[in-house]
């Protein structure tokens, strides 16, 4: 039974009531900030092991959701960061993965993700 007080939300939608103008900030470990290039919904426990499966990194990192298809990724090893950087491009479900360094705070609206090299 419903209680007319109650609102319940999908996880998407309480990203996009949170991420109107938070800022996203770097871990003390050295960060990339993601997206996938796609309007398509995917799954991001998927994308995630794709990526620990590829990704042959030293250490470890970790993938935490920042927005609405905004990810951020933080590095134990600087080395990895940048081999990763290296290897582009990456691509999920065929979809482009769109990367650039995080290194201080920045306004979520203000992140674009707009160029990767080939």
């Amino acid at each position: 039974m419903y209680n007319r007080n109650e609102i319940t939300l999908l996880e998407e939608e309480l990203i996009q009531l949170t991420a109107k103008s938070s800022l996203v900030t770097p871990s003390e470990n050295p960060t990339l900030i993601c997206s996938v290039w796609t309007r398509r919904s995917y799954n991001l426990d998927n994308l995630i092991a794709q990526l620990r499966s590829i990704w042959k990194t030293k250490k470890k990192f970790e993938i935490l959701i920042t927005g609405q298809n905004l990810f951020t990724i933080s590095f134990e090893d600087e080395g990895d960061l940048e081999q990763i950087l290296e290897g582009h491009p990456w691509f999920f479900q065929k979809q482009l993965i769109i990367f650039d360094r995080l290194t201080k705070p920045v306004e979520r609206n203000k992140i674009q993700l707009i160029f990767s090299p080939f």
